[in-house]
């Protein structure tokens, strides 16, 4: 029974999902549609005989003996009606005017042979006034200016769920971290001269504007803490040399709603028992006997108590009828460190918080920690859960400076972050005093009795690279493990040693075995040996492998002349942010590997689709905008194209020279086809990375 119902499950969800692509497709093609309706409309209004209305295009494609070039079509008067077979825009043929230069070239040359040069058809297009025309080719992206407005308006009007910009991590060494931008900031405004607005959006408000201000200059941030609203200059950065936009480095406020774990999470927790009885949307409502309100409470729960078996109470709710539990409780262990016996260098301090205590204290960038309280500096990767007995109170930080010792007293505060949150590039951090190092890979100690003791390693040596060796009944284990040929290159790659070390140690099932390849210090010699972590029974990371829902509230206007004037301010942002992107591409400040063709857009608009039809609006809203400025560029075969033609017709009082007219066209054709040629293979390096190799 369980199998069938598993079945039933996955049967629904595939249904669910095809559900949301359909969506998705059906909203990008009403965009494509609305493009063209304006076009069609205009001509008919001007008498132009139109002879096509296609969405996507219909060229005959030859599979074995069958030719399809549509999946419909329909003869409706004059015009022919239908759908092609490449989704890739849609088109209008209007009598005497063809999108294909070679079309048109033919179309000429047949004119010129038949001695019909210059005698048109009075519904031909080129019989139309100048203004006419100007006004068929324009009438496409009016129509997709309108109907953003329109689809953003209508969205705001039903509900857009958003993600709120309330700050759950901040990564050590980042511009926010550095700033002094903490967990429960909330972000009210992000760009200069803004009102600032509790409903601000983390993944389009606060990510577009960190994307425009790109790397080069700050930008002003407004948070609210507590009941004081505090004024910010961060400027963003790459998070490492080949990433594609910089960012702040914060992520957004969870919830204490749990995400049900997936069964590769679940694996590497060691499929605990407690695992077992949470459910998504199961709340946590209660630590040791004690409410907790939110999630930083639950953060500094972690921090501070690393090594603490904690007693978690969950409420969950059960629909009237169904039998259940409506609230359980278990017993939650510490999470042991994966202990190698390698103890790796610790920089110097990299960078003090601004606003932190070690700042207060005068502790600096370039002192080198030797202890705080009676914890020795030792393991950089355990400092902060090891010393975290000392949150909230007083303590000695010794630290050497010019070769001294100096020894700071600092106030500590509460922590509330904790270093296993980072993510790839992350610096560590002791978040009670507002310090962050990293750790190289150069090996200080090998602690007595360990696994990298008895696989040789010593002081001295450099770790070269990491590349997992599990055994075959760990293989067969539901994990999805690396490639043979995909080693963490830690010099090559200069990966910083606390991201190697949870790529191949912490963050994997327990007993994984590693290969590792190091340099042995005072020599050029290379050797590899295999070592297989332990869990130590006296250091625990903070990390205890519950993952909790992100909140995500809607806003429903309260007018529709708010409705209305938010729809106006959607689309203009969409135009606006299209030509930001485009100036940031020709300047090469944004990579071309950072755009998206038709198969990201699809992604996009079917993740969209998911999350509720007002996203699905508001995405349309977005695409409308991007359609009618990238289709207004001054580019042949495109409508901006066509427009400068006839400014030139109308300027000049003839029409461009026929042969200009067709190498410019060929020009913008091949211009256009090369583009799609780009993002497409972009698409399938994102999505089908195996056949780029």
């Amino acid at each position: 029974m369980d199998y069938v119902l598993l079945a039933e499950t996955n049967f629904l969800g595939l249904l669910t999902n095809l559900g949301f692509f359909a969506m998705g497709v059906a909203g990008l093609g009403l965009v494509i549609f609305i493009h063209e309706l304006g076009h069609f409309l205009a001509a008919k209004a001007c008498g132009v005989k139109c002879l096509r209305f296609y969405i996507g295009f219909n060229p005959p494609i030859k599979i074995g003996p069958w030719t399809i070039s549509h999946f419909w079509k329909r003869q409706w008067g004059e015009t022919e009606y239908g759908i092609g077979v490449i989704p890739l825009g849609g088109y209008v043929q209007m009598l005497g005017q063809d999108d294909n230069p070679a079309a048109a070239e033919e179309q000429l040359a047949r004119e010129k042979a038949e001695g019909r040069e210059g005698q048109y058809d009075p519904r031909d297009y080129r019989s139309k006034s100048v203004p006419q025309r100007m006004m068929i080719i324009s009438a496409g992206v009016t129509f997709n200016v309108i109907s953003g407005v329109i689809f953003a308006a209508i969205a705001y009007m039903i509900g857009v769920s958003y993600t709120p910009c309330e700050v759950r991590f901040a990564q050590p060494g980042g511009p926010a971290w550095i700033a002094g931008i903490r967990p429960g900031d909330k972000i009210l405004s992000v760009t200069p001269g803004a009102e600032p607005t509790e409903t601000l959006r983390f993944r389009k408000d606060l990510t577009l504007a960190v994307v425009m201000n790109g790397d080069e200059k700050p930008m002003p941030i407004v948070v609210r803490r507590g009941d004081k609203t505090i004024d910010f200059e961060v400027t963003p950065k790459k998070p490492f040399p080949k990433a594609e936009f910089p960012l702040l480095g914060i992520s957004p406020e969870d919830t204490l709603k749990i995400a049900k774990p997936s069964d590769e999470f679940a694996l590497l927790a060691g499929d605990p028992e407690w695992m077992k009885k949470l459910a998504t949307d199961d709340l946590l409502v209660e630590v040791d006997g004690k409410p907790i309100e939110n999630q930083i409470e639950w953060q500094n729960i972690l921090a501070t108590r690393p090594g603490d078996t904690l007693k978690l109470k969950f409420d969950r709710a059960v629909k009237d009828g169904e039998a259940g539990e409506t609230s359980y409780e278990f017993e939650l262990p510490p999470t042991p460190y994966r202990q190698t016996g390698l103890v790796m260098e610790m920089t110097p301090i990299l960078h003090v918080q601004e606003g932190s205590p070690a700042a207060e204290q005068g502790l600096k960038a370039g002192d080198k920690i030797v202890s705080i309280g009676d914890v020795k500096a030792e393991d950089g990767y355990t400092l902060a859960s090891r010393s975290a007995k000392y949150a909230g109170q007083t303590v000695d930080v010794v630290v050497m400076r010019d070769g001294e010792e100096k020894t700071f007293l600092v106030p500590t505060r509460q922590p509330t972050q904790y270093n296993t949150q980072s993510g790839y590039g992350s610096e560590l951090a002791v978040d009670m005093l507002g310090i962050s190092y990293s750790l190289t890979n150069r090996v200080a100690e090998v602690l007595p009795g360990s696994p990298a003791e008895a696989a040789g390693l010593q002081a001295g040596d450099e770790i070269r690279t990491l590349k997992l060796k599990p055994t075959e009944s760990q293989k067969e284990m539901a994990y999805s493990w690396p490639k043979e040929d995909e080693p963490l290159k830690v010099i090559e790659d200069d990966i910083d040693w606390q991201d190697a070390f949870n790529a191949a140690f912490q963050y994997l099932p327990a007993g994984v075995p590693v290969e590792v390849i190091f340099n042995r210090e005072g020599s050029n010699e290379t050797k590899t040996v295999l070592i297989t972590p332990v869990d130590s029974e006296d250091q625990f990371i903070e990390h205890r492998y519950l993952v909790f829902v992100t909140p995500s509230p809607r806003y429903v206007s309260p007018s529709f002349g708010e409705a209305l004037s938010l729809g106006f301010q959607e689309t203009g942002s969409g135009m606006a942010q299209v030509f930001m992107m485009l100036r940031k591409l020709v300047t090469g400040k944004v990579p071309l590997a950072g755009f998206g063709g038709p198969g990201t857009i699809l992604a996009v608009a079917t993740s969209e689709s998911s999350q509720g039809v007002g996203r699905l609006l508001l995405f349309l809203t977005l695409i409308s905008a991007n359609l009618a400025v990238i289709n207004f560029m001054p580019i042949p075969v495109l409508d901006g194209g066509h427009m400068v033609f006839l400014l030139y017709e109308g300027i000049m009082g003839k029409p461009l020279d026929e042969a200009w007219m067709m190498r410019l066209t060929f020009a913008g054709f091949a211009f256009v086809l090369l583009l799609m040629i780009c993002v497409i293979g972009l698409d399938i390096n994102r999505f089908l990375p195996w056949i780029t190799g």
